[in-house]
């Protein structure tokens, strides 16, 4: 029979996360939001607080000083955190989708050199950050064709040390605020894309490596998500991440992650959107009645709760599978991000419907909970391109 009970661990962590969310995310997230130059609107603090708490660490095997979590606590964690502010829980989203890629490409060298200080980080300065996305656009590297001309442009050169990098990365998360990133980058523009591509990971006080632009958001203001600019960085075969050319393999692979984190976090804010109309439905009156007993406003709330537990099934479900090695179910990761991210706009969107006229002003939260859930369906692979190569598996 089929068990949607937690563990005990399960639901400690599901109250941990809860209550970091309530009492240190919630009561400043407004505050946040609010604060207009991007360089400035980094949590530092409050990151720190999470890093104390191992938020960090969750999908890290105890033995390198992580918590062992897998996936379906990925998805605990990141609802609830999502609950208190998106871009708070994106930056830790980020951070644990990364240590998972490593946990699972790197050499016993590598994860001592990478995860090991990661791990033992209380401040929140040893965030991670990868460089996936170009200027010319985050389809691009994804280019399936054969013709060498297409795909990644940033490119590392071989040389009798080992490489030379060059390039740019657009979009990063927790650019300028991670202390190692990695990226996926071309190692040979005479193959196709999709076999071309390596993974390198280096601090971020490597000579010829700098942050460039921290790009001015609509939403998601708490996270930190800029450029990245490779100016003759020499790297060592040491630096890279799995084999040669493998590099799309790898970064596909991590969206197992990446689908199950990304669709907690969309479903994290239509949940705390849906909260919010609930509340306030019970509690404006027209007509001497509260709006919720109306039925068009009761439907609308019904639609969106069932909604929201469609999507944390889907979640948890995807979860549970590829936690017991089940890559082959007949649902696919990217599933959560796709289905909860697009679940996160409409429930939004309802939610400043029920609120009426106060739901497009900043005394309730509804706008910002709208403005986040609007690049959910965009970023960590666009459903678009999330969905194209889901039908390809079809």
């Amino acid at each position: 029979m089929i068990s949607f009970e937690l563990t005990e661990e399960q639901q400690q962590l599901k109250e941990t996360c809860r209550r970091f969310a309530e009492k240190e995310i919630a009561p400043v997230a407004a505050e946040i939001d609010e604060i207009r130059n991007p360089q400035e609107s980094f949590p530092q603090e409050l990151i720190g607080k999470g890093f104390e708490l191992g938020f960090h660490t969750l999908l890290v095997p105890e033995a390198h000083g992580g918590m062992g979590g897998g996936l379906l606590d990925f998805s605990i964690m990141m609802e609830e955190l999502a609950v208190g502010d998106a871009g708070v829980a994106f930056s830790f989203a980020a951070t644990c989708a990364i240590s998972r890629m490593v946990v699972e490409h790197a050499t016993p060298d590598q994860c001592e050199r990478w995860l090991v200080p990661f791990c033992a980080d209380k401040t929140g300065a040893y965030s991670l950050g990868f460089g996936a996305t170009e200027p010319s656009g985050g389809t691009e590297i994804f280019y399936t064709g054969e013709d060498p001309k297409f795909g990644t442009k940033s490119f590392a050169k071989k040389t009798d040390a080992g490489y030379v990098l060059n390039g740019a990365k657009q979009f990063t998360t927790n650019a300028g605020r991670a202390a190692l990133y990695g990226c996926m980058v071309r190692t040979d523009r005479n193959a196709p894309n999709f076999v071309s591509n390596s993974i390198f990971y280096f601090p971020a006080t490597t000579p010829g490596f700098s942050v460039g632009k921290i790009e001015d958001k609509m939403g998601h203001r708490a996270s930190s998500n800029g450029g990245l600019i490779f100016d003759d960085i020499e790297l060592s075969p040491e630096d890279r991440l799995g084999e040669e050319g493998k590099g799309v393999e790898i970064l596909l692979q991590t969206y197992h992650a990446n689908g199950v984190g990304m669709g907690a976090l969309a479903l994290g804010i239509a949940r705390a959107a849906y909260e919010m109309a609930l509340s306030y439905a019970k509690e404006r009156h027209t007509w001497g009645q509260p709006i919720i007993q109306y039925q068009a406003i009761g439907n609308k709330l019904v639609e969106m709760k069932m909604a929201i537990e469609t999507a944390r099934l889907l979640i948890q479900r995807i979860a549970w599978a590829s936690d017991r090695g089940l890559h082959n179910d007949d649902v696919n990761p990217s599933m959560a991000k796709v289905y909860a991210s697009e679940v996160a706009r409409q429930v939004t969107v309802d939610a400043m419907q029920v609120l009426g006229g106060y739901g497009y002003m900043k005394d309730y939260p509804a706008e910002k909970l709208v403005r986040d859930a609007m690049v959910t369906p965009i970023y960590d692979g666009a459903n678009e391109v999330l969905k194209y190569f889901m039908s390809m598996e079809l």
